[in-house]
């Protein structure tokens, strides 16, 4: 990985999961930190189910292995999208990790 390649900033969100009193879940995500990333890919698709269109981007992101991140932690590309992670590659060789993202519609 090539650090000029870096030029994305992406704030890295972590789920919390809190039981209210009636016992219903609310999932909120803390912010932990700001990193620098390289886009390598995006995609966009369009499918269609029981007759409605839906929208289907996809990015994926190599970041410095040094971070910690997990799978469904939410990445908001800053001035940009807001991604859920799917899946993480490791790349120890090349000390980067390649974060696979879905556009989330809110």
């Amino acid at each position: 990985m090539i650090a000029g390649r870096m030029k994305y900033k992406l704030l890295l969100l972590e789920p919390l999961t809190t039981i209210n009193d009636f016992g219903a879940e609310t999932t909120t995500y803390v912010e932990k930190c700001i990193v620098a990333a390289e886009r390598v890919k995006q995609t966009g698709m369009r499918s269609e189910e029981v007759g409605e269109h839906f929208s289907d981007y996809r990015a994926d992101f190599n970041i410095r292995d040094a971070h910690h991140i997990v799978e469904n932690w939410r990445v908001k590309q800053l001035g940009g999208h807001l991604y859920m992670v799917t899946n993480i590659i490791p790349n120890l060789e090349r000390g980067f990790k390649t974060l696979i993202c879905v556009r989330v519609n809110e």
